[in-house]
């Protein structure tokens, strides 16, 4: 509880300051907008739900996802991990052999 009450505004912080510093030149931007999504993914069912979604219907934000996880520790991996799209067998093979 005290977890979420803590992380909650530091992560909508994070986005806003990420949003705000994206235009300059310090590379701040990304990984501020990175960290703050991370951490809201990890406090909010809404922000996972939100995500999901975005990530079905984007292959490429869910590639740059799916290349984060891993970098982000254990527990905000996870959390991002509990973001992917659901999709069935039969659509991955045909998006699978769409890309060769």
């Amino acid at each position: 509880m005290l977890y979420a009450l803590v992380l909650k505004p530091f992560a909508i912080l994070a986005l806003i300051a990420g949003v705000i510093t994206v235009p300059t030149p310090l590379p701040t931007g990304a990984p501020l907008m990175a960290l703050g999504l991370a951490l809201l993914v990890a406090t909010s069912s809404t922000a996972r739900r939100w995500l999901r979604s975005v990530r079905r219907r984007s292959d490429h934000l869910d590639r740059l996802i799916r290349i984060a996880e891993p970098r982000f520790g254990r527990r905000l991996g996870v959390a991002l991990r509990r973001t992917r799209p659901i999709v069935p067998a039969a659509a991955r093979r045909d998006r699978s052999t769409a890309s060769e």
